[in-house]
């Protein structure tokens, strides 16, 4: 039995109704439970797929749907639902309809997480940056101005500003975004990456230790307009922290002047300082005393390596990989030739796209992205001989909700790509935590098991970036895709790794 319910003109962000509806479908008897703006995206989603009955609507409207086995049960799970959206939850909490209405003096408050349409988002920061709080924005369609605003505002307030558009930050063992539970320890992250940010931090707690903060910049944060403001103040906060004894920088390729004076910065820092800027190479870190790396693996390895005095192990060895490959390609067809990418976020696509150009030279990369690693496909929905996309590229968002809130489009397109009979390699990647889908995991599984089962030979590849206190399970997530067949990878890098091995195979076949 199935139920919709419009409420018109109200927005909820759509990291608060992921967790709403995450709550509902554990509800018995709930077999579904979407909550979302009534925008063209989220219809496709709720009609086309979902087979829901919705209204006329518009984008300002929010739209809740249920499926369940009685309409009893249909009724109480549309109230839960309400009550959730509503902050009429049992769990303690208190909630607060405006700024306006929280008293410090007597409520005692030090950050205030920001997600709402970008229009209001600066308005909402500044006032929270008087009130003497520091501010995490996960807005994003902030201006530059308004952002540099922000963000020089809050140095004179002494507060931090992370983002605009800053998806992952962990302050005091909070997970902020759409981070990872990661446990405490000695390390500290400041990133203008957020997926970047996580997987450092949930490589380093695989490593034996743990993190004492991530200060998420925003991916602006290092432009010449901004100037480096929040990363700069981050890493301040890092090494005045006692908790802290090694700092990681985490970005893209950025503008070099900023990159200079970040750089120059870190020099004069009491702690040890590792950065992992993407793309980067030996030159940038010349005449600098940062630990310069150039993967996000090695990254969480050199960090590791400072603390304890050892250097970690982790991944496949090369002998292992020869032998993993020399086996698994001689099973493929001969019309199976090429390597498949499907990505959460643009840094993991990034990181393996640059490995792939330095390992696999000569070979011709294919992708939805505008990028010097890669010749742009005309159609982003049609993918072209080696073929390594961003999902959450706007390309595709623009059609359904981002794959790390809603698997839907990653699961379309994995269907896509499995029946392209020239496919013999798929790698994904899949991200956990308090902010994300509910399960990211499970259909991915159930869909390779089932070809698995059928007799394909499809070499799947796939690695999880989530931590042990993830809500997801990240072990019990591995072991599921382990038993479907999957090749599952410690890291994004040790994923790429693996798949440059493969795709150097099938270039070699011929």
């Amino acid at each position: 039995m199935k139920k919709v319910v419009v409420i018109a003109n109200r927005y909820v962000d759509s990291v608060s109704l992921m967790a709403v509806s995450a709550k509902v479908m554990k509800l018995d008897g709930v077999s579904n439970a979407e909550s979302g703006m009534g925008t063209p995206a989220n219809l496709e989603v709720m009609v086309d797929d979902l087979g829901y009955d919705v209204p006329e609507v518009t984008p300002n409207d929010l739209v809740m749907a249920i499926t369940a086995d009685t309409e009893e049960q249909v009724e109480a799970a549309m109230q839960t639902m309400r009550d959730l959206i509503d902050h009429k939850d049992t769990d303690g909490s208190v909630s607060y309809k405006s700024l306006s209405q929280i008293d410090l003096r007597e409520d005692e408050y030090d950050l205030v997480q920001i997600s709402l349409p970008g229009e209001y988002a600066h308005a909402e920061a500044k006032r929270a940056l008087s009130m003497g709080l520091d501010v995490f924005i996960f807005s994003d369609n902030v201006s530059l101005e308004e952002e540099a605003d922000l963000k020089k505002y809050g140095q004179e307030k002494g507060r931090l500003v992370m983002g605009p558009d800053c998806g992952v930050g962990l302050i005091k063992g909070v997970a902020l975004g759409a981070g990872s539970i990661v446990r405490p320890g000695p390390i500290g992250i400041v990133g203008a990456s957020g997926s970047g940010c996580q997987e450092v931090a949930c490589i380093v707690e695989r490593l034996g230790l743990g993190v004492s903060s991530i200060i998420g910049t925003g991916g602006h944060d290092l432009l010449p307009q901004i100037g480096g403001i929040t990363m700069l103040a981050g890493m301040r906060k890092l090494d005045d922290d006692a908790d802290t004894k090694v700092i990681v920088l985490v970005s893209k390729l950025a503008n070099l002047d900023v990159m200079a004076k970040v750089l120059g910065a870190a020099d004069r820092l009491s702690k040890p300082v590792v950065a992992i800027f993407l793309g980067a190479d030996e030159k940038l870190y010349e005449g600098h005393n940062v630990h310069g790396t150039f993967s996000l693996e090695a990254a969480a390895v050199k960090a590791v390596e400072l603390c304890t005095g050892k250097k970690p192990e982790i991944g496949y060895t090369d002998d292992e990989i020869k032998a993993l490959v020399s086996e698994k390609v001689a099973a493929l067809r001969p019309e199976q030739k090429y390597v498949r990418g499907l990505f959460s976020g643009g840094t993991f696509t990034e990181e393996g796209m640059i490995y792939y150009t330095q390992h696999n030279k000569g070979v011709q990369l294919n992708s939805n992205l505008n990028t010097k690693y890669a010749a742009q496909i005309p159609d982003h929905d049609v993918s072209v001989g080696h073929c390594i996309l961003d999902l959450g590229a706007e390309d595709f968002t623009a059609e359904a909700p981002h794959p790390v809130f809603d698997p839907i489009l990653k699961l379309k397109r994995l269907k896509k790509e499995i029946a392209d009979p020239t496919v013999a390699v798929v790698t994904m990647d899949f991200i956990m935590g308090p902010g994300v889908a509910a399960d990211p995991v499970t259909p991915f599984a159930n869909e390779c098991k089932a070809l698995k089962d059928a007799g394909s030979n499809i070499i799947f590849i796939s690695n999880v970036c989530g931590s042990l206190e993830d809500p997801q399970d990240t072990l019990a997530a591995e072991k599921m895709l382990a038993d479907a067949g999957v090749i599952v990878t410690r890291s994004n890098y040790e994923s790429t790794k693996l798949a440059s091995a493969f795709l150097a195979a099938l270039e070699e076949r011929g």
